[in-house]
């Protein structure tokens, strides 16, 4: 079964282990483009640990996709 974006930000979220969780709430997700959370999905899992700058980039991304 395919992942929804609210499933892969979930575990984006836990893999960037933002300290305020409400930040990347999935349900603000459920609508945006796919191919892109499904880039930001994959490069965060690909990778086993994340410098400071690239959470940050990340969140960001995430931001600017996010769907109020």
């Amino acid at each position: 079964m395919a992942m929804t974006n609210e499933d892969k930000v979930l575990a984006i979220r836990q893999k960037l282990n933002i300290v305020n969780q409400g930040l990347l709430d999935p349900e603000k997700y459920k609508n945006a483009n796919e191919e892109e959370i499904t880039e930001i999905y994959d490069f965060v899992q690909s990778r086993d640990r994340l410098s400071p700058s690239e959470v940050t980039a990340i969140a960001d991304a995430l931001g600017q996709l996010r769907q109020d």
